[in-house]
């Protein structure tokens, strides 16, 4: 085992003790140990998984490339992107799962599923996109290269597409928040996820010792491509809404650019997230250590793009008045994660990396393998 997958399992492992607290916390104190509340019922959890499940779609775009589309120069890096899918996609589904008022209520998706409710659909989507992660790592571990894998990941990559933009319009469609109600936040979510997976399987790949030249130039151009239309969907976003000046989309948007948390915006979104990758990509991108440094702070920044889109628009009051006409416990629009909150937000990435690393252990030397069989 090599030192950066050592130091990749202490962290995970030291990840998940201190979630297992957090985890206490929830069990013991229910939602009274979390910051949200009435006027803010969702908060870092729920984040937590809209940013999961997008690294997952990212992850997954990368395998399809490599077996849908049969880009043999990314093939070596196949089993990391699957194994990043099927563990961001684990995390994120437990972060919501812990998240819900009644987890215990969970299997009523399935059982009395309403195809009306985009939630429930993607209840199914998700299970579907789950069993086939599982049968095409199987599958690409025997043969990579047949029909069967390229036509499972081709239909895995229609999956990803659409309950990546469905899990998008579980905000975009609801009317009642200025800030969410937009036919761009579906294409966000999905390029926000391709952007942040694309950049955690170059990361990995780079830290893990399975990156090669070639196959690091295509991720590279990759990442370029999409943080570049990222750039541009936000500012379409940001600039229209602000020019039409409807006040409640214009306060959320003020909060976020200009309120208590501004750095979270402008330093880890646009510092760490964008402008910061961009140059290292552009202009040292034959650097490992420049890809890595690149791919590593997409990944930290992510959970910022989805904090901007949840919190601020729940903290503005609907209307005029509502912020003193009801005061008392739980009746508040001020929202900062507590400590429990952020012990099991880590505690559920740290479970997140061990599913992979625990998968790329039981994997093995598949991919080298692979790559020795392949004609030269």
């Amino acid at each position: 085992m090599k030192t950066a997958e050592k130091i990749l399992w202490i962290i995970a492992i030291v990840g998940f003790l201190a979630g297992l607290w957090g985890l206490y916390l929830r069990i013991t104190g229910g939602h009274t140990v979390a910051a949200y509340n009435t006027y803010v019922p969702w908060g870092l959890w729920v984040a937590a998984y809209a940013m999961l499940i997008g690294i997952s779609v990212g992850a997954y775009l990368v395998a399809a490339l490599a077996y849908g589309f049969r880009v043999k120069t990314l093939q070596p890096l196949g089993s990391i992107a699957l194994l990043t899918a099927l563990a961001a996609l684990a995390g994120g589904l437990v972060a919501i799962w812990l998240d819900l008022g009644h987890p215990d209520r969970f299997l009523k998706l399935f059982l009395s599923t309403s195809f009306t409710s985009i939630m429930g659909i993607m209840a199914w989507l998700y299970t579907i996109y789950g069993l086939l992660l599982l049968v095409l790592i199987f599958m690409t571990r025997r043969n990579p290269e047949s029909n069967g894998v390229r036509i499972l990941s081709l239909l895995g990559l229609v999956l990803v597409v659409i309950f990546g933009g469905a899990e998008g319009s579980l905000f975009g469609v609801v009317g009642a928040q200025a800030l969410w109600e937009s036919g761009l936040t579906p294409i966000l979510f999905l390029v926000e996820g391709a952007v942040s997976g694309v950049a955690l399987v170059l990361f990995l790949s780079i830290i893990l010792g399975r990156l090669e030249e070639e196959a690091g130039q295509i991720l590279r151009w990759l990442l370029i491509g999409l943080v570049l239309t990222l750039v541009v969907l936000e500012w379409s976003e940001y600039s229209t809404a602000l020019y039409a000046s409807t006040p409640a989309r214009t306060e959320s948007l003020k909060l976020i650019l200009f309120g208590p948390y501004w750095w979270v915006f402008w330093i880890v979104h646009m510092g760490m997230g964008i402008v910061i990758p961009l140059l290292l990509l552009a202009f040292a991108g034959h650097s490992r250590t420049s890809l890595a440094t690149a791919g590593g702070l997409i990944v930290l920044a992510a959970l910022s793009t989805k904090l901007n889109l949840i919190i601020p628009a729940l903290v503005v009051p609907e209307f005029e008045g509502l912020k003193t006409a009801f005061t008392g416990m739980g009746l508040t629009f001020d929202y900062f994660p507590t400590t429990a909150e952020w012990l099991l937000f880590v505690g559920i990435i740290s479970l997140a990396g061990l599913i992979f690393l625990i998968g790329y252990r039981l994997l093995g030397s598949q991919d080298q393998t692979m790559k020795g069989a392949q004609p030269s």
